[in-house]
C-alpha cells in the first residue's frame, strides 16, 4: 500500500509551526530565523519530505511578484523626535525631506512618513505594519536634538537600511552624511586665503556628537599646520541661540582675538557685528541670503542616499552585505 504523501501541513504539525512558516523556512528566507530553519529541514528529512517542483515553481513565482511589485514603490523614513510635527518644524530637514521628495518621484517612489515615538514606543508596531504591506526600504532620520540620543531598533532581518548618520550611533547599517571633517578644512582654506589669522569654532553644544567632533578634529589640524599650539584657538560650544550663548561668544571672540569665525549657529553673523572690529563669519550650513560658508549639497545628500537604498534593495534579493557602506558627502564654498 503505498504510504501517504508528506505535506508542509505534516511538518508544520510535527514541529509546531504554521504552514507558511515551514515554506518560508524550507527555501532558506531570511524572515525565519537560522535556527528554525535548521528545525524545519531537519524535521522535513525525518519524515521523508519531498517537495514538489511545480507547486515550488509557483510559490517563488508569486513570492517574487509580490516582494518587487511591494519593494519598488513605496520606501518608509521613519523618525524619533518629540512629536510627529517637531520633525518638520526644523527648517534644515524641511529642506532635507523637500530634495528626498523631488529624487524619489524622480525614481518613481513614494516616500511614507513614519514616527517611532521618541523613545521608539511605537517601534515595534511601525516595523510590524511596514512588513505586513510590503515596505522594507527605510531611510533613517537624523536624530532629535538631544543630549543623550537613542540608537532607533532598527529589526535585524526584513529591512535595507539607509540611515544619515551619527556613524557611532548605527555603526552596522549604511550610511550618508555630510563630511563634516573635510568642510571645516574648507572652510579654513578661504578664510585663511582672505587674510584671515587667528579662526576660531563655535558650534552648538549637541552638534559634537552628531558629527563624531569631526570639526574638532579638523579645527585642531588646520590650527596646528598655521602655527598654533593645542591650547591656542579653543573652540567654543555654547548651548543655544539666547542671549547667554550670545555673551559667551562675545568673552570668547574678545578673548581669542578672532578675526574670523566658522560657525554652525547661525546668529554668529549678527552677534560678529557687535565687536569692533567685527570678525569674518563662515557658516557651515549656509541657507539664508547673506551668509557666506559651506552649503552642504543637501540635494546630492539627498540622492545618494536613495541611490544607496535602491542598491541594497537589490542586494538582498541575492544575499545579505557583509559591510556597511560609508559615504561622505562633499559641501562646497558659497558666498
Amino acid at each position: 500500500m503505498e504510504s501517504k504523501r508528506v505535506t508542509l501541513r505534516t511538518i508544520a504539525a510535527a514541529a509546531g509551526l504554521s504552514v507558511q512558516a515551514v515554506s518560508l523556512a524550507l527555501r532558506n528566507r531570511r524572515e525565519i530565523a537560522r535556527a528554525t530553519r535548521a528545525r524545519v529541514k531537519k524535521v522535513a528529512e525525518e519524515l521523508g519530505y519531498r517537495p514538489d517542483p511545480a507547486l515550488r515553481a509557483l510559490a517563488e513565482y508569486r513570492t517574487a511578484r509580490r516582494k518587487v511589485a511591494a519593494k519598488w514603490n513605496e520606501i518608509a523614513l521613519v523618525h524619533d523626535w518629540l512629536s510627529p510635527e517637531k520633525w518638520l518644524a526644523n527648517p534644515f530637514y524641511q529642506d532635507l525631506v523637500r530634495e528626498l521628495r523631488l529624487y524619489a518621484r524622480e525614481r518613481g517612489i513614494a516616500i511614507r512618513e513614519e514616527w517611532l515615538g521618541h523613545r521608539h514606543e511605537l517601534a515595534k508596531t511601525v516595523f510590524r505594519r511596514l512588513r505586513d504591506i510590503g515596505v522594507t526600504g527605510l531611510l533613517i532620520a537624523p536624530p532629535p536634538l538631544d543630549p543623550d540620543p537613542m540608537a532607533i531598533p532598527v529589526p535585524k532581518r526584513g529591512f535595507q537600511t539607509v540611515t544619515f548618520g551619527p556613524e557611532h550611533l548605527y555603526p552596522n547599517l549604511h550610511t550618508v552624511q555630510f563630511d563634516f571633517y573635510e568642510n571645516l578644512r574648507l572652510a579654513w582654506a578661504v578664510l585663511r586665503k582672505r587674510g584671515s589669522r587667528r579662526i576660531g569654532l563655535l558650534y552648538a553644544a549637541y552638534q559634537g556628537w552628531r558629527t563624531g567632533d569631526a570639526w574638532i578634529a579638523a579645527h585642531y589640524i588646520e590650527k596646528r599646520a598655521a602655527g598654533f599650539h593645542a591650547e591656542d584657538l579653543p573652540p567654543l560650544a555654547v548651548p543655544g541661540t539666547d542671549d547667554a550663548s550670545f555673551q559667551q561668544f562675545r568673552q570668547w571672540a574678545t578673548a581669542q582675538r578672532l578675526d574670523a569665525v566658522i560657525s554652525s549657529v547661525h546668529p554668529a553673523l549678527a552677534w560678529s557685528r557687535t565687536l569692533k572690529p567685527a570678525p569674518r563669519v563662515a557658516i557651515m550650513n549656509v541657507g539664508k541670503t547673506g551668509e557666506s560658508g559651506i552649503d552642504l549639497n543637501l540635494r546630492q545628500t539627498a540622492r545618494t542616499a536613495i541611490e544607496l537604498l535602491l542598491l541594497e534593495m537589490q542586494r538582498s534579493l541575492v544575499a545579505e552585505s557583509a559591510l556597511p557602506f560609508r559615504i561622505h558627502i562633499p559641501g562646497r564654498w558659497v558666498d
